[in-house]
């Protein structure tokens, strides 16, 4: 089968691009042949396709004038999209095309090049940008948002988005654009959700529930042994991933600043005007590349997470049991589809109940022992064979069907 997988970074920016890479691996190694599409960044893994990338834009401190404006434009339509879109359908021609994240860097302005060739188009949801303006699905005092209260005057005069009227004008303007055109509606033939916990959201968003079917995140084929999983030659607890202000970044220094029997060690992209302080206890490890974020899960006591944010999946918490480390979070999201409180982690309801469990872990080594047991077992439910089975079924079925834009 000839798949089309397209997202707007190429690299290992956080759990959607951990995603995306790993399944464009896992399709290839099947004998599929798999061209990508994305946008240009000196941090992107090679890519044989990098010639139809759309430029880079930016939204961020240290991104020029020019990246800003042209990432504004780029918001709400793309000619160049587009037209790098169509070169790539044309000498491609993919059977299926596999959407994953799209929006800001690249536009849903592909998505009519590619239905009006009546190819299928199945999205991967890795957040709510398609209900909700700011991605998260929740206001700036970590309440859940309603689909009812996404209004013009509750969102943007409540600065939803980046604690900003302007970035929350912006990102407003751009939804109900995309409404307007129904941009989605009209050429997504099938949504996969990530988990139950998601797929309700959805719904609730206004995505009808016949196009939705649910397919759990998967991991790559395990390459550690029990005996590597509890052999730890240091004491320290891990938090990677997306490093930013609402996944609670600042709330696991608070915990970890003043213990003295261990350290925290973090890693992943950190947010521009975020800053990691210098302790002795806290170390920074920047940005790593897969071999070496599995080394450090997996010589690690356990993972943390203290996001409240309701998770589409949780990814950091795959990735934790697939090394065979007990996970520690707050009970948000989709995490309690992934971890079993007291059996491969803890999943807690406020800052003082992960404060203990921390504690319990930290000093009770059997219980680490027995759920990095539990977790390598559990790990199982999410073996890369079993997903790509189901996918690809996914994909046979909208095969056979006509999916021509006749209107």
């Amino acid at each position: 089968m000839k798949i089309l997988e397209i997202n707007k970074f190429n690299y290992r920016k956080g759990g959607t691009e951990s995603h995306f890479l790993e399944l464009v691996q896992l399709l290839k190694s099947h004998g599929h042949e798999v061209a990508v599409f994305s946008m240009e960044n000196k941090k992107n893994d090679f890519s044989p396709w990098k010639k139809y990338f759309v430029s880079y834009v930016g939204y961020n401190k240290g991104d020029t004038l020019i990246q800003k404006i042209n990432g504004l434009c780029r918001m709400f339509y793309s000619i160049e999209a587009r037209q790098k879109i169509k070169k790539l359908l044309n000498d491609f021609q993919p059977d299926i095309v596999h959407i994953h994240n799209i929006y800001h860097q690249i536009s849903p302005s592909i998505l009519t090049e590619i239905k009006k060739r009546g190819i299928p188009i199945v999205m991967t949801v890795h957040d709510y940008k398609i209900i909700s303006p700011n991605y998260l699905m929740t206001w700036p005092d970590g309440t859940l948002q309603k689909p009812s209260e996404l209004t013009f005057w509750n969102f943007v005069l409540g600065k939803g988005f980046k604690n900003s009227y302007r970035d929350s004008l912006l990102v407003f303007l751009e939804t109900q654009w995309h409404r307007w055109l129904k941009i989605y509606e009209k050429n997504i033939d099938l949504y996969i959700s990530p988990s139950n916990f998601a797929k309700e959201k959805l719904v609730a968003g206004g995505i009808p529930e016949n196009k939705i079917t649910v397919l759990p995140h998967f991991f790559p084929e395990n390459k550690y042994s029990e005996k590597m999983a509890i052999d730890i030659p240091e004491r320290y607890v891990f938090y990677f991933g997306r490093l930013a202000k609402n996944k609670g970044v600042e709330e696991v220094i608070e915990i970890f600043k003043n213990r003295k029997n261990c350290r925290l060690y973090m890693a992943g992209e950190k947010e521009a005007d975020l800053e990691i302080p210098k302790m002795e206890n806290i170390k920074y490890l920047g940005w790593l590349r897969e071999r070496e974020l599995d080394r450090y899960i997996k010589n690690s006591l356990f993972v943390v997470s203290t996001s409240r944010l309701p998770e589409v999946f949780g990814l950091v918490a795959l990735e934790s049991i697939k090394n065979g480390k007990p996970f520690v979070a707050y009970n948000s999201g989709a995490y309690s589809e992934i971890i079993t409180h007291n059996r491969n982690g803890f999943l807690g309801q406020t800052k003082a109940e992960l404060q203990s469990f921390i504690d319990t872990l930290e000093e009770d080594e059997g219980l680490r022992i027995l759920f990095s047991r539990n977790a390598l077992k559990d790990a199982d439910n999410f073996k890369a064979d079993n997903y790509y089975k189901k996918l690809t079924k996914i994909f046979e079925k909208l095969k056979g069907l006509d999916f021509s834009n006749k209107g």
